[in-house]
């Protein structure tokens, strides 16, 4: 797509989430723009961000504020666009957030939201998924907080564009544009030539649960241990509090991902191990489907995940068909040079 006659000047900001955000600024700055991301805690992952401001190491309550609000006023002079990630903006005080939306609009700035999970929806409602699946006859509770639902209101009157990266949290924001997680190719390219398996003929299952709750690891673990008591060869390689840089040759190693199997589509994990041409099992819900019909992922609920992990286990030849037809994936929708083009447009066209 064409650029802008001047580089924009944009601000990524308050919460980085699995690299994302430094990552979108990076591909924006090889393009000539004017892109930061500044960040208000750091993730144990150990992605490095443009700004870290680590408000928690921040002694005393008004010296937060104060730092915080002269960030805020800094950012309101430098940018003239704000993708805010993780359902926060720049300044709040407890019942009262998003204070600097306000100012911003009055200024003239873009102001983009980008939701991207448990922003909007409560951990809780994960909770309720688990204990239906386990057979627990319980009420559907909300599935997101009041406080959730006050942030929502916010966003809605200020903000240009609401963004989602999946298509399930359009359950709670229908009017939200999908931009979906983004990739360096660049990185998460092969350069293992096989897994461990053609070694010593184990065959092994990564599974890399940034939260247990929400991705159903019991029922993952529950499946490969049937497997291993019907005799198939399998392991399951548990890929948790792993820092980023460590995560690629480990899912190298393995010969299988799986992803959740509860709330309904997939993740990075699932994007990472397509890039490295490794199938994937994730739960995608049938109302999703019409998303992505070419999506390559074999779809398991805690019902029959074990069903789907030893069809893959006993085939190699359909492993190897997913695995190429993943990577393909991967580079028609979540290269990040197809993600910037997106919002790069979104930026554009949105009159301030």
């Amino acid at each position: 797509m064409g650029e802008p006659d001047r580089p924009l000047k944009i601000l990524f900001a308050p919460h980085e989430i699995g690299g994302q955000m430094q990552l979108m600024v990076e591909e924006l700055r090889r393009r000539g723009h004017f892109a930061t991301a500044a960040t208000y805690s750091q993730e144990w992952f150990g992605h490095v961000n443009d700004i870290h401001l680590n408000i928690d190491s921040v002694r005393g309550r008004l010296k937060r504020q104060l730092l915080l609000l002269s960030f805020t006023l800094w950012a309101a002079q430098n940018y003239d666009v704000f993708h805010f990630f993780w359902g926060e903006s720049l300044y709040g005080l407890g019942r009262f957030p998003h204070l600097d939306l306000w100012l911003l609009r009055r200024l003239g700035k873009k102001i983009f939201v980008h939701f991207r999970g448990l922003d909007v929806i409560d951990l809780a409602y994960f909770d309720y998924l688990r204990a239906r699946t386990a057979g627990d006859n319980l009420p559907e509770p909300p599935i997101n907080r009041p406080d959730q639902q006050r942030s929502l209101a916010h966003w809605r009157r200020y903000a240009h564009k609401m963004l989602v990266s999946e298509p399930d949290l359009l359950r709670v924001v229908p009017e939200a544009l999908m931009v979906q997680q983004a990739i360096d190719l660049r990185y998460w390219k092969p350069e293992r030539s096989a897994p461990q398996s053609q070694q010593d003929g184990i065959i092994r299952i990564a599974h890399a649960p940034s939260m247990r709750r929400k991705k159903g690891t019991e029922f993952v673990e529950r499946s490969v241990s049937e497997l291993k008591e019907q005799g198939y060869p399998v392991e399951l390689v548990l890929i948790e509090k792993v820092p980023f840089d460590q995560v690629k040759a480990l899912y190298e190693f393995c010969d299988i991902g799986v992803d959740q199997v509860l709330y309904g589509w997939y993740g990075k994990v699932s994007i990472e191990l397509m890039a490295l041409g490794r199938p994937v099992i994730c739960y995608i819900d049938p109302a999703w489907f019409h998303y992505r019909t070419d999506m390559p992922i074999v779809n398991a609920s805690t019902r029959d995940l074990t069903d789907r992990l030893r069809e893959l286990v006993q085939d190699a030849d359909l492993r190897k068909h997913l695995g190429k037809a993943g990577m393909a994936y991967v580079h028609r929708y979540h290269d990040i040079k197809i993600i910037v083009d997106q919002c790069l447009q979104l930026y554009q066209e949105t009159k301030a």
